[in-house]
């Protein structure tokens, strides 16, 4: 492992990328890589709780994951999880994805409306569902989840 593979903390606030090319998809991240990431020793409590929950993992939540372009591929849920944010009626999904062909993972984040990821700078991609978004953008996320990922590939 290189160190390129640890957790930095992201713009936004509590939350944390994986890897070090901004302003692109994560699409075959080798699983042996984010086992062994090492998680931020955090000294406030509430930075390991979130907005986030774990999320039902189902065709019509994998379709909002999952970009067009990636449409012939066999992905499978590993992680996801779930934001809702009432003030503007946003809704976010991180996700960890397994490539049943390569066994590589791709982190994704979607949300319910283009427009939330546009005000941000960022460029979308229309998901499966046709009425879900992914931003062009490396995956970031709360402890939260980067520790249940690891979890779920070790055990």
């Amino acid at each position: 492992m290189d160190n390129i593979n640890i957790l930095r903390p992201s713009s936004i606030p509590d939350q944390y990328y994986f890897g070090d090319l901004p302003g692109t998809l994560q699409y075959s991240l080798d699983p042996e890589d984010l086992k062994q990431i090492p998680l931020p020793v955090i000294k406030e409590m509430n930075s390991y709780s979130s907005n986030f929950s774990l999320c039902e993992h189902s065709l019509e939540n994998l379709h909002r994951l999952v970009p067009r372009s990636q449409r012939h591929v066999h992905w499978k849920i590993i992680l996801m999880m779930k934001e809702y944010r009432e003030e503007d009626h946003e809704i976010w999904l991180k996700g960890a994805l397994l490539n049943q062909s390569t066994g590589k993972i791709a982190l994704l984040t979607s949300t319910n409306h283009p427009e939330n990821i546009r005000k941000k700078g960022s460029r979308t991609v229309k998901t499966l569902d046709g009425k879900w978004y992914v931003g062009h953008y490396r995956m970031s996320a709360p402890i939260y989840f980067w520790k249940e990922l690891k979890n779920r590939l070790l055990y």
